[in-house]
């Protein structure tokens, strides 16, 4: 420790002196000594060990220059290599090439030279070929570096852009959000020409010598926003072509039922004069004209629910009446129809209301449509019609419908669905699968029209089904009184008004 504490102070001073200095001054240091030790011993009167000593210094004389020669040669390669590299070579061969430690310095350096141009040239590619503009601008707000597409996109040349604040290509204020890390944000650039154009900007931070930095990426978005505004109007003139098609049904819903209602009504009365008059075979084609008037009635009175859905000009009729009539109606007309395929159909009561505050023909209908469809995906088996309460006490209980409601559940024994059916079950105009267009027909509407107008009396449509063993609807409606109705349907209007 001591003696490292000595030398420390000369390691110090030698590292601020170059190579030939040291050598100068250890040589000055080295003769010095020999010449004070030769007089010594000459005055002593030894003149062999003065001969001695003056052949040693020869000798370590001729060392050190040898050994200064050759740090020196190599020093001066090393520089000389370090040239070559900062001249931007990238094949630089190492010197000095032996076994010294500057040697291996040397080999180090070459080898990091050929992956710094070769990582150069990658940045170089992506910057010169890239699809968007780059640039990099300084502190002080000036473009330092101006890529190829960022010629292309502002009309300048680099040389022409290049040490130009940042301002002439983007109008001020804008021009300072670039030092805002972004991604993607919409800009306005000007161009050469002085028209202006959007543009998508995306910029970082990267700090070299102490100096901050921002690299900016630039998209040209004129037309990315023609392409938007093409949509928007197609999207537009789509609406309103709905629109216009939907008020266009919902406004000649009665001239469409008219003569249906007509051509029914007529067929009746003809049916029951043949029947009077005992022509079964007139009477035999009155019926299937009187039956396919009826189920024509019902597809367009589909469509034309559907239209006035999607006009907003269906409106609900709320009223007090009796369950069971309906339920009875319910049930004529649905009995002939499981009949058809060889069903057998249950009605069965859980604790029901004697009457209920709804829409009667909306009620009908969604029964109707579930039971409908029960009979047709149902050959030689089982329909069931549930009828029950659930109120506060009984449990499960639906978050859509958290009062007091009443719950109508058709379950049959049919084809049943997959759960990919059953994701697009409730869409206009689609059916579980595209073959029971063929093989069951139908419009697909039935389902969708269940659907809304539980939603419009604040109720819930629910599926649940196995391919190939069933299916179960479950239909909840709140038990309402007129004045909880009338205030829903208020607060309804009011935002569908604020809409």
């Amino acid at each position: 420790m001591p003696l490292r504490s000595l030398v420390a102070p000369l390691v110090t001073r030698l590292h601020r002196w170059d190579y030939t200095r040291r050598f100068t001054f250890t040589a000055t240091l080295i003769v010095l000594a020999t010449i004070s030790l030769a007089g010594v011993l000459l005055w002593q009167g030894s003149l062999l060990l003065v001969i001695v000593t003056i052949g040693l210094a020869l000798i370590m004389g001729i060392f050190l220059l040898a050994l200064y020669q050759s740090i020196n040669s190599e020093v001066q390669q090393l520089s000389q290599m370090i040239s070559q590299i900062s001249n931007g070579e990238s094949n630089v061969k190492p010197y000095p090439n032996g076994k010294s430690d500057l040697s291996v310095v040397a080999q180090r350096l070459a080898s990091l030279a050929g992956e710094w141009m070769l990582s150069g040239l990658y940045r170089q590619a992506i910057v010169e070929y890239a699809v968007d503009g780059i640039m990099i601008i300084d502190e002080h707000d000036r473009i330092t570096t101006f890529n190829p597409a960022a010629e292309r996109m502002f009309g300048f040349t680099s040389t022409e852009i290049i040490g130009q604040p940042i301002a002439r290509l983007i109008p001020d204020p804008l021009h300072r959000q670039y030092k805002l890390i972004s991604l993607g944000d919409e800009i306005i650039g000007r161009h050469k020409d002085a028209h202006n154009f959007p543009m998508d900007i995306s910029s970082g931070q990267i700090v070299m010598n102490k100096q901050r930095l921002y690299v900016l990426i630039l998209r040209d978005a004129t037309r990315r926003k023609q392409v938007e505004e093409e949509l928007e109007r197609a999207r537009d003139a789509a609406e309103a072509a709905s629109r216009a098609k939907s008020t266009f049904l919902a406004n000649m819903s009665h001239e469409l039922r008219t003569p249906l209602n007509a051509i029914i009504g007529y067929s009746e009365l003809l049916i029951e004069d043949a029947v009077d008059a005992q022509e079964e075979d007139l009477e035999s084609d009155l019926r299937r004209i009187h039956r396919a008037g009826t189920h024509l009635l019902g597809l367009i009175s589909d469509i034309l629910d559907i239209s006035k859905i999607e006009a907003g000009k269906m409106d609900l009729r709320y009223e007090y009446f009796a369950l069971s009539p309906m339920l009875s109606d319910v049930d004529l007309t649905v009995e002939p129809l499981a009949a058809q395929r060889g069903n057998h159909f249950i009605t069965q009561y859980s604790g029901q209301p004697e009457s209920i505050f709804a829409d009667p023909v909306r009620v009908r209908q969604i029964l109707i449509n579930l039971l409908g469809n029960a009979c047709k995906f149902t050959e030689n088996g089982t329909i069931i019609l549930r009828i029950a309460v659930e109120d506060e006490d009984h449990l499960p209980r639906h978050d859509d419908c958290p009062g007091a409601c009443i719950i109508f559940e058709v379950t049959d024994t049919g084809i049943g669905m997959s759960e990919t059916q059953m994701a697009r079950l409730f869409q206009p105009f689609t059916q579980a699968d595209d073959s029971t267009t063929r093989k069951y027909g139908g419009t697909g509407l039935g389902l969708a029209l269940t659907r809304y107008f539980c939603q419009m009396m604040g109720g819930t449509v629910d599926v649940v089904s196995v391919l190939g063993q069933g299916s179960s609807f479950m239909v909840r409606l709140p038990l309402r009184s007129p004045d909880e109705t009338r205030n829903l349907e208020i607060e309804r209007d009011a935002v569908e008004g604020r809409r």
